[in-house]
């Protein structure tokens, strides 16, 4: 499994390598040499709605954004439909931005991050789900989505968590260890996609970031779907909060929890109340005097 993978790595790194050179010479110059007309033109000969464009387009006039500044705020979508990755994030954060009535100088390198975010994470992402048991378990999955549309929303999620500093090491670490034949059998499209997509809003991943992923995959594992992974951030800052200890505990707590079958909402519950281990206050993993750890509560 790890030498196809290295295989598909390697190719996946070499087609995004030429596509990127191809892309980035005619989108570098467009600022000095095209007019926005002109842009908006390739930029629907590159698939781009028309609609994104026009709505794009009107926010900026209301908000004073001239021709030059919107398009340097196209150029990442560009670059990206041009190698035939999404760019819906692009605009979603480029209208959120001029919402907030943010400048065009700082929304313009968030979203060269998203952009970069995406081109790494199709290097990960883009083998992944070509996997063959990964493609059965879409199929005996019961849910109606596309192989094309998994894979576009597995890109946002892991272009969401890059561009939010998780290295491509961790997250390629997160999709082999949900790619494990016993984890791989009991998840669901809808739960892969919420468990990439919260990777980055777990307290514990900055500092463990492989040991955050260990844990969401257990997550999907023990039975946790899209609805409980959701959840997942806010019950671990919680009781991390309350139970005063480091997030290495929490993650230990959780494990635990996991690992003696306490089903996913109580599992939610004993951490939003600051339990981490799931038994009898006092017993938490990570208090050195505390020799009696207790036993998640299965109840």
């Amino acid at each position: 499994m790890n030498m196809k993978w290295n295989i598909h790595y390697i190719r996946y790194a070499s087609n995004l390598l030429a596509l990127s050179l191809v892309a980035l010479f005619p989108v570098m110059g467009m600022a000095q040499d095209q007019s926005l007309n002109d842009l908006i033109k390739i930029a629907q000969d590159a698939g781009i709605e028309q609609s994104r464009l026009d709505e794009l387009q009107s926010r900026a006039a209301s908000r004073g954004i001239d021709d030059q500044q919107l398009i340097q705020i196209i150029e990442p979508a560009l670059a990206l439909a041009k190698q035939k990755l999404p760019t819906e994030m692009i605009f979603q954060k480029a209208m959120e931005g001029m919402a907030k009535g943010i400048s065009s100088q700082q929304i313009q390198p968030v979203l060269q991050n998203l952009r970069l975010g995406m081109e790494s994470a199709v290097l990960i992402v883009g083998p992944w789900v070509e996997r063959g048991d990964v493609s059965q378990m879409m199929r005996q999955s019961g849910e109606q989505i596309s192989g094309r549309a998994f894979r576009n929303e597995l890109l946002k999620a892991g272009s969401k968590a890059m561009s939010q500093n998780v290295t491509p090491e961790a997250l390629q670490q997160l999709l082999e260890a949900i790619g494990e034949e016993a984890t791989l059998a009991r998840s669901k499209p809808s739960g892969i996609l919420t468990a990439v997509s919260i990777f980055s809003d777990l307290p514990s991943t900055a500092e463990h970031p492989l040991a955050s992923g260990a844990v969401v995959a257990r997550a999907l594992k023990s039975g946790f779907g899209a609805g409980d992974l959701q959840k997942l951030p806010g019950a671990m800052n919680s009781a991390q909060r309350r139970s005063q200890l480091p997030s290495a505990s929490v993650i230990e707590g959780l494990s635990g929890q996991m690992q003696g079958g306490t089903p996913a909402s109580k599992i939610l519950q004993n951490l939003s109340n600051g339990n981490i281990g799931g038994g009898p206050p006092g017993n938490v993993p990570g208090l050195d005097n505390k020799p009696d750890r207790g036993r998640p509560d299965n109840r």
